[in-house]
């Protein structure tokens, strides 16, 4: 069989299977991502970044030295969560960042909760903080409180591991999953429970993300009494084995640390814009989980968008 004859039958098959639509989508996709890997490896090295349209009304600057800021433009990365971040978030939310690198899922919230609501951004490692302040600044929105700080179990310094080679997404406090080169920087850290007091956030915080490449159990350790309440937010909290075991911990340790909280854990399904309950898993290559304690209001909400 010729390949004409070949795409073809492929053609009908797909057709008749009811999957032409999703597989011309896919073919699509995958033309738009060779086309801006082409065109992002082509301006490496005489631009520092440039300003990309990352939704309606929302701009973002992406920097070439970056992998994360690569992944953003040319692979539409942790696209399923920013649809729920869409859906779910409401005017006059409070939205709470922790890993907020240069701001993808700041600068959503902040145009979600719009001018009464408020998004509150961490991020400690200092050039990508900086550079998260420019992307607010962008946007000239005044609802996002930026903080350069790490949040942990207790106050005080810490360590940060920076890359040197693109990788600032993977920046811990303990060693960097990806990367061959690093720096140190000692930043602060604030436990979320002294953070929330001092704010007046205890009970009023509708949904918070937390990526912190393996800290996650620590960030949790130190919000025990915003955690533990029947109106604690929801939580978006990175699973990756890889970051746990570098951290000295797991990601079923994480699981069943939330599940002692109260909380049980679900995906987003983007299709039928729902939350569906995720049993513990064996392994977690990589997997932002939902973490609810009243899941069937976040399923009102998505129904309502």
């Amino acid at each position: 069989m010729n390949k004409t004859a070949y795409l073809i039958n492929r053609f009908f098959v797909h057709l008749y299977q009811g999957s032409l639509h999703k597989r011309i989508k896919e073919e699509w996709h995958e033309y738009v991502r060779h086309r801006r890997m082409a065109w992002w490896n082509s301006q490496k090295g005489p631009k520092e970044y440039f300003s990309f349209s990352l939704q309606k009304e929302i701009k973002i600057n992406l920097y070439f030295d970056s992998v994360l800021c690569r992944l953003i433009y040319c692979d539409k990365f942790e696209w399923s969560e920013r649809q729920f971040l869409n859906s779910y978030l409401r005017p006059r939310d409070i939205f709470v960042d922790i890993g907020a690198n240069i701001g993808l899922f700041t600068l959503i919230a902040s145009h979600r909760v719009g001018d009464n609501g408020k998004v509150y951004s961490f991020e400690p490692c200092l050039k990508t903080f900086q550079r998260l302040v420019r992307n607010v600044e962008l946007n000239r929105i005044n609802n996002v409180k930026y903080s350069q700080m790490a949040l942990s179990d207790r106050p005080g310094q810490v360590q940060m591991n920076l890359s040197l080679d693109g990788y600032d997404a993977w920046n811990s406090i303990v060693q960097p999953t990806a990367g061959r080169s690093f720096s140190t920087e000692t930043v602060m850290a604030v436990t979320w429970d002294d953070f929330s007091h001092e704010h007046n956030l205890m009970g009023r915080v509708n949904l918070m993300k937390i990526d912190v490449e393996g800290w996650e159990s620590h960030v949790l350790s130190g919000g025990i009494e915003t955690f533990s309440r029947q109106d604690a937010p929801v939580l978006q909290v990175e699973f990756t084995d890889q970051a746990s075991q570098s951290a000295g911990t797991s990601c079923q340790t994480l699981y069943h640390q939330l599940e002692g909280l109260g909380y049980q854990m679900f995906v987003y399904d983007e299709k039928f814009k729902r939350i569906i309950q995720d049993p513990i898993r064996d392994s977690y290559p990589y997997l932002n989980l939902l973490a609810s304690k009243h899941p069937e209001e976040i399923n009102l909400r998505l129904n309502k968008f």
